[in-house]
């Protein structure tokens, strides 16, 4: 005899809105969401409102950011805080648009073994936290593009 009870349907739910975009079919690739002014042609990530750097106000246009990158340092986490899993990698990418960013690297600890600095890496969507109800919390992560 089947419950008439049913679980609650856990749901993804994105790490934070206008930080990257999410693909809606196969043929899409995701790409973070950055911005760029038009006066000093500075770029900024995640998006801004008033240029950091010329303190221009409503000249910042958003702009997708390249979906590849290069590892410029890295260091395997195994104390993770509440709502992730270590090992993990976490590292410092660098973009061709001039940007350093903070990213997951997809790949546990023995992807850290054959990761080297300067490796060329690519972005990628996938769960990356449960958030308190359980629900898979989908974030950007970068994995290492072949040999």
């Amino acid at each position: 005899m089947q419950s008439s009870q049913h679980e609650p349907q856990k749901k993804q739910v994105l790490l934070r809105e206008g930080l990257f975009h999410l693909p809606t079919s196969p043929d899409e690739k995701p790409y973070l969401i950055g911005s760029k002014c038009r006066v000093c042609g500075n770029v900024f990530f995640p998006k801004r409102v008033v240029c950091p750097a010329c303190i221009s106000d409503d000249t910042l246009e958003e702009i997708p950011l390249s979906t590849t990158g290069r590892i410029n340092s890295f260091a395997l986490v195994e104390v993770a805080p509440p709502g992730f899993v270590a090992p993990y990698i976490q590292a410092l990418v660098d973009l061709p648009e001039g940007l350093t960013i903070f990213s997951l690297i997809a790949g546990g600890a023995a992807e850290a073994e054959a990761l080297e600095l300067g490796a060329e890496v690519e972005l990628i969507t996938e769960a990356i936290s449960v958030d308190e109800s359980g629900n898979e919390v989908i974030g950007y992560k970068f994995r290492p593009l072949g040999g």
